[in-house]
């Protein structure tokens, strides 16, 4: 997640926007292939793309996000919105205590194998309780890489076998 996005989703919490209006408004601007390519084109001008904003019908945005969004056509940082929502809904995990875990394996774990590692991850990272995104990628061989608050853990037999590649290339 890039420190741009970051600072436009803390920017946007710090103001009070509701993460349903973001949602809401994102989705609106998204969901449409055409408006969504001319609001992330760089050949489309900015105040092009601030005109077409203030007349966007049963368009869901408040005050905050009217600024919010012409802030990111003045910039041409439309590409990012996906990435500032991702990094919202995170900020807003993290107030309420809750963490959210990428965990790719070779097969689903199940809930129990979960149980032991959600409680070692909360204490560790601070959180209350923890929801795990599971992804099984056969790439990962066996084990597991778990990728939290910006850490990744790597203890797959392919992060083991790429390891052992790198010490006997150095010799």
């Amino acid at each position: 997640m890039s420190t741009t996005a970051l600072r436009y989703a803390a920017a946007l919490h710090d103001a009070g926007c509701s993460l349903e209006r973001l949602e809401a408004s994102a989705a609106y601007l998204t969901g449409s292939a055409p408006l969504w390519e001319a609001l992330c084109s760089p050949a489309v001008e900015a105040h092009e793309k601030t005109a077409v904003l203030s007349r966007l019908p049963d368009f869901p945005a408040d005050e905050h996000l009217q600024n919010f969004y012409q802030v990111l056509a003045q910039r041409g940082r439309f590409p990012l919105l996906p990435e500032i929502l991702a990094a919202y809904r995170r900020l807003e995990r993290k107030q309420r205590g809750e963490g959210l875990c990428l965990l790719r394996c070779a097969r689903d774990p199940g809930d129990q194998a979960l149980g032991p590692l959600a409680k070692f991850l909360c204490k560790k990272h601070g959180y209350r309780s923890l929801t795990f995104d599971i992804v099984v990628d056969p790439d990962v061989l066996g084990g597991f890489v778990l990728e939290i608050d910006g850490v990744t853990y790597d203890k797959s037999v392919r992060g083991q076998l790429h390891a052992l590649a790198q010490s006997l290339q150095k010799g």
